[in-house]
């Protein structure tokens, strides 16, 4: 087999063809590694055609330095990248600015609702502590609001069971369907207190942001308070809502809306008063 040589061209005077030039940040990578070396990288890549140069080198910079003055920093390397360039954003936004923010604003509506969901007073307090301890006690069903009437009416209380009705209403943006509810009262000094349960579920929505998964999961199981107080809540809780589905890209449902959710406790109402010792069949009814 003949022997074949690599043989390259060269010129008349006898010199190799020179090969094509490499880009500047092509030579740059050959380079060997140093610190020197990379310190320099701003100002040769400023000099370099900008189709040339890749957007993630200033980054890679700094994360290389980063990591070499601290290697076990892997949380600071990823900030340099995320935070500190705006290659990949394509702005100069601080995502974790945005982070605080959201999350100070979380903090604040969750504070707003706690100062909402206060007792008015010891009285309010000492009927949520014994209503709840009641409830807890009692297995979920159909006689259950009868039975937390009869053990408060034994510790003392004016409590009855209130049922709600309304009818069919519009407006220009929704409907109202008829309907009824159930709920407990106490009369206590000539005030009218509220009683409602498993409250929390009852403000719960789908795709909900973080804010107001907060929101929710903030609310008492059982709720005891004035109507004024309870009108209060329920506007909160709706706003808070409207925001949530703005968030998601969704449209806020009627039933969410304010208006629509205190039908049930503001409506009118008959209220079964029911006496130490009576039977349902004995009780008496007293309207608003």
């Amino acid at each position: 087999m003949p022997f074949r040589s690599k043989v390259q061209p060269i010129n008349i005077n006898g010199v190799g063809m020179r090969q094509a030039p490499r880009s500047r940040l092509k030579r740059l990578f050959e380079r060997p590694f140093s610190l020197k070396n990379l310190a320099g990288v701003d100002s040769s890549l400023s000099r370099e055609n900008s189709e040339e140069i890749e957007p993630s080198s200033v980054c890679l910079r700094r994360m290389v330095q980063n990591y070499i003055e601290d290697p076990d920093s892997e949380k600071q390397s990823k900030c340099i990248v995320r935070n500190r360039c705006n290659c990949f954003s394509g702005s100069g936004t601080d995502s974790s600015d945005e982070d605080d923010e959201e999350s100070s604003s979380s903090r604040r509506v969750l504070r707003s609702l706690k100062s909402l969901l206060l007792c008015a007073n010891v009285s309010e307090r000492d009927l949520e502590t014994k209503t709840t301890e009641i409830v807890e006690r009692e297995v979920e069903d159909k006689s259950r609001l009868k039975n937390v009437v009869d053990e408060l009416v034994a510790l003392g209380y004016d409590a009855a069971i209130c049922k709600s009705r309304w009818e069919k209403s519009k407006t220009k943006s929704y409907c109202v369907p008829a309907g009824d509810y159930e709920y407990l009262d106490v009369n206590i000094g000539g005030e009218r207190v509220l009683i409602d349960f498993d409250f929390q579920s009852k403000f719960e929505i789908a795709r909900s942001s973080e804010t107001y998964e907060s929101i929710s999961k903030t609310l008492p199981y059982v709720f005891v308070g004035q109507v004024d107080r309870l009108t209060k809540v329920v506007v909160f809780l709706s706003k808070a809502a409207k925001t949530s589905f703005r968030k998601k890209g969704l449209f806020m449902p009627p039933w969410r809306r304010a208006e629509y959710l205190l039908t049930k406790w503001v409506s009118q109402y008959d209220r079964t008063k029911q006496t130490q010792g009576e039977t349902s069949g004995q009780a008496g009814v007293v309207h608003p």
